[in-house]
């Protein structure tokens, strides 16, 4: 097509910060946002460590005590960070964006109930000695749970409550629920914007909320840290990487036409230009895509774009420290880009794996390095992996003219999928 789908909004939040700005100079200066779990029981669980976020409270979103029963942590980060993207965009400044013009698309996570939920219920049905009276639950203990209660286990309120905030009423969808789903997003609001069948589209995802269930699922899929070893958050792509460290956050980007942009009189920050997907799983499920289904993703993105693999200079890996995903994504980085000097790094050892909210998050970086010219370090990375044959970025900023960067965001069940980022000409 001869439109070019560009970004004009931004909107971030995590654990190295709140805004766009914040969480740049977190990764300029190294800044790892990962700490001590100390919220919930986790003397069970190997993994003793995640990248928590700050999160906004309802009062600070003016959301409603009502409302707020049936939201939780995803709820309240998807809201700070679309909001953040729309007021960049200016969209609330422009009457000729509609509210039915305005698309909005977002990867979403899994949502774990929380045991206060229950417990009034569980406490009167039960019985003396112990266990549950369920006559007693099925005639007066389930009035105790809020009956609205089963709409806070749907991934999906979370983009309603936010649509109602903004006043959005254009076209919409839910992924769920890995790094991939964060790319479809993305992808899916691109096509909305370039068909016309949105004047604007805020895209993006936010993270699962970190808690004993979540934690299980990642020990049970065998890719959360396995070990304590002196470093809080993972280590992408080193020859002591033992898995991925969970983070918590949000991102979303205002993307429109560059036609659009113009006649605005919105600086576009940069454009997406190409992306693609592929599917493939090894023998030991949950192990993420095969270094073929990587290589196919990538291929994609460049074959939409047009762009030969020595036309990016920037690859923001998915990279999530576990030993078969990175190995994976090491083969097919070595195979796809032998002979081309790209740079790579991950973010996932400052931000840890933010799954759902990854593509947008590192979107935001690509734009940033774009823009000032500086890639911001991989950090934990060392001693690298002796199968590594591209230059990973550790230890201090590099200064690097960029004008592409290929993002990778894979699921652990073997999806893969790639974005790539232009500077805007």
């Amino acid at each position: 097509m001869d439109e070019q789908a560009v970004i004009t909004g931004i909107g971030v939040v995590c654990a190295l910060g709140r805004t766009p700005d914040e969480v740049w100079e977190g990764l300029l200066g190294g800044r790892c946002g990962a700490a001590r779990i100390d919220f919930i029981d986790f003397a069970e669980f190997p993994c003793k460590s995640a990248a928590i976020t700050a999160c906004p409270t309802p009062q600070d979103l003016h959301i409603s005590p009502r409302d707020a029963r049936i939201m939780n942590t995803h709820s309240f980060l998807l809201m700070e960070s679309a909001v953040q993207a729309y007021k960049n965009a200016a969209i609330e400044t422009a009457p000729e964006i509609t509210p039915d013009a305005i698309g909005f698309f977002a990867g979403l996570p899994m949502v774990d109930y929380e045991t206060d939920d229950l417990l009034a219920a569980v406490l009167k049905s039960s019985l003396p000695k112990g266990g549950l009276d369920h006559d007693a639950f099925y005639t007066k203990g389930y009035r105790e749970i809020y009956p609205l209660w089963p709409l806070s286990m749907l991934n999906n309120i979370a983009l309603c409550q936010s649509s109602v905030r903004l006043k959005i009423q254009g076209e919409n969808a839910v992924f769920s629920a890995h790094a991939d789903s964060g790319v479809s997003a993305i992808a899916e609001g691109i096509a909305a914007a370039l068909s016309g069948r949105a004047k604007i589209v805020l895209a993006g995802g936010v993270s699962e909320k970190i808690t004993p269930s979540s934690l299980a699922r990642g020990h049970i899929a065998g890719v959360l840290k396995s070990r304590e070893d002196g470093v809080l958050s993972c280590r992408p792509f080193s020859s002591l990487r033992c898995g991925t460290t969970p983070g918590d956050g949000a991102g979303f980007l205002a993307i429109e036409t560059l036609s659009s942009a113009v006649a605005r009189g919105v600086s576009p920050i940069a454009a997406i230009i190409g992306w693609g997907r592929a599917f493939g799983i090894g023998d030991d499920f949950c192990s993420g895509p095969t270094a073929a289904a990587i290589i196919n993703s990538m291929s994609a993105a460049l074959s939409m774009a047009g762009l030969r693999p020595a036309d990016i200079g920037l690859l923001i890996a998915h990279g999530d420290g576990t030993s078969t995903g990175d190995k994976n994504e090491i083969e097919a980085v070595n195979e796809l880009f032998k002979n081309c000097p790209i740079s790579v790094i991950s973010t996932k050892g400052a931000l840890g794996n933010l799954y759902a909210a990854a593509a947008p998050l590192d979107t935001a970086v690509a734009a940033y390095v774009i823009k000032t010219g500086t890639i911001p370090p991989s950090l934990y990375s060392t001693p690298v992996d002796e199968a590594v044959r591209f230059d990973i970025v550790t230890e201090n900023p590099l200064q690097k003219r960029v004008s592409r960067v290929m993002i990778n965001c894979n699921s652990y069940e073997g999806q893969a999928s790639s974005l790539i980022i232009e500077r805007v000409a």
